[in-house]
């Protein structure tokens, strides 16, 4: 925990031309979705893919994250008939309180609290004093960005792009899948999970875990 581990480390090792670094990297992944599963840890979240071109309002959009996020891990507690908070990895003090403001408001509408056994506001804290922080940025940064790059990306070649990135959904897209929270809503419809968010581009999500047959 002293020493984190980075993402961005473990997916230099997935672009590696050594075998033996590749192979690391796809053991690392591994451990890591069976820690989660050990634990009986479960993953929500949103991925949005960005027009050629466009960008996307930071807070804005986080804030709708954190509210998705929140409504998502309300119905899990609700499920278990438990409680619980939410702990992020910190950003500025301007940052946090935007998002953290944002959950208050819908907290505390008029309407009703929209998620009665989330018992606070998001909490921040800094990644190095927690490990599920740690746990839960290792899942996004190695495993659920490089395959939304491969499912997603463009064909031009960018930072974000690696041609050995469609073997970490080779890999690990099923463990992955089956790591996710899902729900059937009021109406019938499936909620929760990895939601992939492809305005332009109109994609399933489902490409995020394998390719096309």
């Amino acid at each position: 925990m002293l020493h984190e581990l980075k993402g961005n480390e473990v997916l230099q090792m997935v672009r590696s031309d050594s075998r033996n670094r590749r192979r690391q990297a796809s053991l690392i992944q591994r451990a890591l979705i069976d820690l989660v599963n050990r634990y009986d840890g479960k993953v929500v979240g949103r991925i949005w893919v960005k027009r050629a071109g466009k960008g996307l309002k930071p807070d804005a959009t986080y804030c709708y994250a954190a509210q998705d996020i929140a409504k998502h891990f309300c119905q899990y507690l609700i499920e278990r008939s438990s409680t619980g908070v939410l702990i992020a990895d910190g950003r500025t003090p301007e940052a946090n309180s935007r998002v953290a403001h944002s959950i208050f408001t819908q907290k505390y509408r008029v309407a009703g609290d929209p998620y009665p056994h989330v018992l606070e506001v998001p909490l921040f804290s800094d990644s190095r004093n927690h490990v599920g922080i740690q746990i839960a940025d290792l899942l996004a940064s190695t495993l659920v960005f490089p395959m939304a790059a491969a499912a997603y990306g463009t064909k031009c070649v960018s930072v974000h792009s690696s041609g050995r990135y469609h073997r970490v959904r080779e890999d690990h897209g099923e463990a992955l899948r089956e790591l996710q929270f899902r729900y059937l809503d009021e109406t019938g419809r499936w909620r929760g999970g990895l939601v992939v968010s492809d305005i332009g581009g109109k994609r399933t999500g489902s490409l995020l875990f394998s390719a096309a047959p």
